[in-house]
């Protein structure tokens, strides 16, 4: 009974470490992105790619991929799909044939990423270093709180406790 947040404080502290983590190898990508991928073009949308791709309780589901074509500011003409996926057909970016700005990476020039991505990459990480910090601090307290009960901190607490019922 002392240790009985010991195992939620142990999973808050797992899942906490786990978001942060994600977070960071995110953040690390970002920054990547946001050195290398800095020529504006504009682009068109071709075509659209769809994969068939199994969420975490292992269901199928169809995903979709933009293909766009654009020319570099050397001249050289690009076919290339995003890194992105959407969830429906809809959702990718531009109306097939018309023009959507995009910026791409001078030395790969099939490296790209469209300016509202990059905007909602920015908008969800965030949200995830705050969920692993919470979880963090939460899995901290309780793993503290139950160490602190198996060590018997909480006996005089609980004795005075008891003796004024």
């Amino acid at each position: 009974m002392r240790a009985l947040y010991l195992i939620p404080g142990l999973v808050c502290l797992f899942l906490g470490g786990i978001f942060l983590l994600v977070y960071r190898s995110s953040r690390i990508k970002q920054e990547t992105t946001d050195r290398d991928v800095t020529a504006q073009t504009w682009g068109r949308l071709v075509d659209t790619e769809s994969k068939t791709e199994r969420d975490y309780k292992n269901r199928a589901r169809t995903v979709f991929y933009g293909i766009y074509e654009y020319e570099t500011a050397d001249g050289q003409h690009i076919s290339s799909a995003s890194d992105y996926s959407y969830h429906t057909l809809q959702d990718v970016p531009g109306t097939e044939g018309n023009a959507v700005k995009l910026l791409y990476n001078p030395k790969k020039p099939t490296e790209f990423i469209l300016p509202e991505e990059q905007a909602a990459f920015k908008a969800i990480w965030p949200q995830f270093r705050k969920t692993g910090i919470g979880l963090t601090v939460l899995g901290a307290v309780l793993t503290l709180a139950a160490v602190a009960a198996l060590l018997g901190v909480f006996d005089p607490l609980f004795d005075t406790l008891m003796s004024r019922m």
